[in-house]
């Protein structure tokens, strides 16, 4: 206020008016609520601004509870060898940990140099790195850099996603966090401000794409140079560290040139910080690297082969392993074993499997070469309209249209090649557009192979299938495709459970004739007669299918035999296969062959079952062991002496035999697969029209499961119509071959004996105690020395036989034809009456009696 005349006389007239004094206080009011307005909105605007940075801040992930590193790792698996056998990888974790330890300086400092000059001396952020990345921006200078640290780099790669897909808000939001939680990453206490610097690079250099499907340095390294990363040079450090702005466009394959300008820019900035010197410095622009780069390229370019059959199965196993006995999910499951940095010890032999690959991709050991073709060709009409082909309407065509008969199978890729052309011809106008067009060949006939240690359950080779394999998980035959099991399904669901369970012995006698159960009529595999009363080991030995079947009805039943299979770890068999024809592997879905080959395991093991084991030890990243199978236990599921008795069986299967009979000639089935020099047991089996062939067998040392057949179901041989494919006998000769050579230098120990087998001679018509008829059996002696279990000897004698060797056949069996005749002995007429009966009998002759059921005539002297 001014204290003049004027300004008095003014301020005297205003307290005396009336309206001067209200328009003063109108306007007091006025600049009082205005000053008040602007008080409050200032404060509004610092609260709200403050409430919202606040909420960026708490919204903020919680530092102890992230993990700032990486998580998707590669898997590794080994061999029993400790080679490496195969890599697992899905997208976001083809990378292996690194350690600080091996990490070489220069490539320390090459990223230090150009990503954060100022690493190591910042607590987290750079304001420096800030400003000058916002001047940058306001002088649209794009060489100035970015403002974020590796600190922040770290934090935004693997706790916010890598910021993609971000509104503008959202990236501020992203910013004030991600810097908020550098400085905290680097504020922890009771840790050295080093310690935490070492960590937070290394996390770093194991989390960035480094181009060319490659995470991280120990990746990269091996990927550019075909080296470890601890052993990379400066020259070969720098390509690498300028490749993280841009791994696509900085890749060093497929762009040197604009790699080698940012390389230029890394060894600059080593040079300006004082991380290396100008000698130096000009050694590695001089440095050849891109040249070495293209050569590991073009060396390295062909090793990215599919999986084998084994890491296949491998796979599948530990999903399921991790299922059940870690609890996890399959979704979790696979993303452990894929990306979880899993070091996995694995089962295989490489020496082992290297024999089996050779012997089933030997061209050598099949006798023929047909091809099946898998088809797919896509045209487009000019209408708009898509059409889709496949091989089955190549078949329709070839069957319907030209009247062919036609099995699904070509003798040579040519021919299948014409027939494709000729069909194309026939579908395609000169309108069509060609959408696409694949083939792919399938040699046929097909095999897989199944090796294992019976008595630890390591599966140490396997292969699906003969050819070139061309994708991983393609179909395999081993373990995935479920096949008719034929007569190696006696054994598992007839012969063992009746031994096993009903005090069955390997003496115990069915008899061989037409059979018929229902409206079934089951036969036996050979022509030529029945055989007549035959024991279990002869249902083994000849692979005798009326035993087989009666054996499992009239002792066993059905629903017994189906959970006797199933004890053995056969999960593939459904309520429909209790039936007859269970014991002849007449399945609903059939068998794979490495549950076949688990099933015969439990006999090679003295009766315990063995699970199929892909893997010994599954080690997490941090090395802490997740599964040890070692630690498995067999789980006893047959005696000890049913499996002694079987393998005798089977032993006696792969030698020479010939059955006993007069009329009927069969022979053993499975002499084609032994070998010299070791003890060997095993079966064959072959379904209805040779559609499947198999043969599992073992020895003291291995097991092991051969199946053969065509992929669509084609018959291997057909005597009636000529067809041949394959034949009948050459998956023996592949077991023959590649068990030989595995037990090259082996000595033969034998199969042990247990303590509760003993020895007793019966007659092997009745499975009963011999009498003298049974040695005077018309085709010789029917008196054998047999294997049982103590407590099994029969204590009865045989009521099959007559003094004089005739078969006393029941009654009921009486009409039926078979090789066990009846006869009557008329002694010839002599002086002197009397004599012994073996006398007797030397000196008479034989009669067939009416009362018989043969029609051939009987031996006579």
């Amino acid at each position: 206020m001014k204290f003049t005349k004027y300004s008095i006389e003014n301020r005297l007239y205003e307290m005396k008016s009336k309206r001067a004094r209200i328009w003063h206080r109108f306007t007091g009011i006025i600049k009082t609520v205005i000053l008040f307005c602007f008080v409050a909105s200032l404060f509004l605007g610092v609260s709200f601004s403050y409430g919202m940075f606040k909420g960026i801040l708490d919204s903020a992930p919680d530092i102890q509870k992230i993990h700032v590193g990486p998580t998707a790792y590669a898997t590794k698996i080994y061999d029993k060898k400790g080679n490496l056998m195969s890599t697992l990888v899905t997208e976001g974790s083809n990378r292996e940990r690194v350690t600080y330890e091996e990490l070489p300086k220069d490539l320390i400092n090459a990223f230090v140099a150009i990503e954060d000059e100022r690493f190591w001396s910042h607590n987290g952020i750079d304001f420096r790195s800030i400003m000058r990345a916002v001047k940058g921006v306001v002088s649209d200078d794009s060489s100035a850099g970015g403002g974020s640290t590796i600190t922040q780099q770290l934090l935004k790669n693997n706790v916010f996603g890598g910021g993609l897909h971000e509104g503008k808000f959202e990236k501020y939001v992203r910013k004030f966090q991600e810097q908020y939680l550098a400085l905290e990453l680097e504020d922890q206490p009771g840790l050295e401000k080093k310690q935490i610097k070492k960590s937070i690079l290394t996390e770093y250099l194991n989390t960035i794409n480094l181009g060319a499907n490659t995470l991280g340095v120990k990746v990269a390294a091996r990927r550019y140079f075909n080296k470890e990363v601890s052993n990379l040079s400066l020259s070969e450090s720098t390509v690498i560290a300028a490749i993280t702005k841009n791994p696509s466009g900085l890749n060093p394959i497929t762009h040197p040139d604009k790699n080698a300008a940012r390389r230029k820019q890394v060894l600059k900035n080593m040079l300006k910080q004082g991380y290396i010197d100008e000698t130096r410095y000009n050694e590695a622009l001089a440095d050849p690297v891109y040249e070495r780069i293209q050569n590991v390229n073009l060396s390295t370019s062909g090793e990215d082969k599919p999986y084998s059959y084994y890491t296949d199965e491998l796979t599948e196993q530990v999903v399921d392993a991790f299922m059940e006995r870690l609890n996890y999910s399959k979704e979790d499951a696979t993303k452990l074993l894929y990306s979880g940095g899993l070091t996995i010890y694995a089962n295989q032999d490489p020496d082992l499997q290297a024999i089996v690959d050779k012997e089933i991709n030997d061209p050598e050991n099949y006798d023929t070469a047909k091809y099946s073709i898998t088809w797919r060709y896509t045209i487009q009409h000019k209408d708009g309209s898509i059409v889709n082909f496949s091989e089955k309407d190549i078949a329709k065509y070839l069957k319907e249209g030209k009247g062919i008969s036609f099995n699904g199978l070509y003798n040579s890729k040519d021919q299948a090649n014409k027939r494709i052309d000729e069909f194309k011809a026939k579908v395609t106008i000169d309108t069509d557009r060609i959408l696409g067009e694949t083939i792919d060949y399938v040699l046929e006939p097909q095999a897989s192979f199944v090796l294992m240690d019976p008595h630890s359950g390591e599966v140490l080779a396997l292969t699906g299938g003969r050819g070139e394999k061309k994708q991983s998980k393609t179909l395999n035959r081993a373990s995935n495709v479920l096949r008719q099991p034929g007569s190696t399904f006696k054994v598992i669901s007839s012969f063992a459970p009746a031994i096993d369970l009903y005090g069955a012995t390997l003496a115990s006698t069915y008899y061989d004739s037409e059979y018929t159960v229902g409206k079934k009529t089951f036969k036996n595999w050979y022509s030529g007669g029945y055989l007549g009363f035959q024991s279990i080991r002869d249902g083994i030995v000849y692979s005798l299918n009326i035993v087989a079947v009666r054996c499992l009805m009239e002792t066993v039943k059905p629903e017994r035999g189906y959970q006797y299979a199933e004890s053995l770890g056969i999960t593939s068999l459904v309520k429909d296969d209790e039936n007859a024809a269970l014991a002849l592997g007449g399945l609903t879905r059939g068998v794979s062959n490495l549950e076949l080959t688990q099933a015969y395991g439990v006999i090679a093991n003295g009766g315990k079952l063995q699970k199929a084991k892909f893997f010994s030890k599954i080690i997490d990243q941090n090395g802490k062991v997740l599964i040890d199978t070692t630690e498995d236990e067999a789980t006893q599921v047959m005696k000890e002496s049913t499996a002694y008795l079987l393998t005798d069986a089977m032993r006696e299967s792969m030698e020479s035999k010939r059955a006993f009979a007069s009329d009927v000639r069969v022979s053993s089935t499975s002499t084609r697969a032994h070998f010299d020099g070791m003890s060997q047991a095993g079966k064959s089996g072959t379904t209805s029209n040779n559609r499947d062939i198999w043969f599992v067998g073992f020895t003291p040392y291995y097991l092991a499961g051969v199946w053969g057949g065509c992929d669509e179901n084609q018959v291997l041989k057909d005597a009636g119509s000529g067809e041949y494919n394959g034949g009948t006998g050459f998956h023996k000769d592949i077991w023959r071959k590649i068990m030989a050579k595995i037990h090259e230098g082996k000595a033969d120990i034998g199969f042990e004996k247990p303590d509760s087998i003993v020895e007793e001679k019966v007659c092997r018509k009745s499975g009963l105690l011999p009498t003298s008829g049974c040695y005077n059996d018309y085709r010789g002696s029917a008196v054998i020395t047999e294997l049982f279990a103590k407590g099994t000897v029969p204590t009865e004698k045989c009521d099959y036989h007559t003094s004089w060797g005739a078969m006393l056949v029941p009654e009921n069996l009486r009409d039926l034809d078979t090789d066990d005749h009846y006869y009557r002995y008329q002694p010839e007429e002599t002086e002197e009456e009397g004599g012994d009966e073996e006398e007797n009998l030397s000196n008479g002759r034989v009669i067939i009696s009416e009362q018989g059921p043969g029609i051939k005539k009987g031996p006579s002297n």
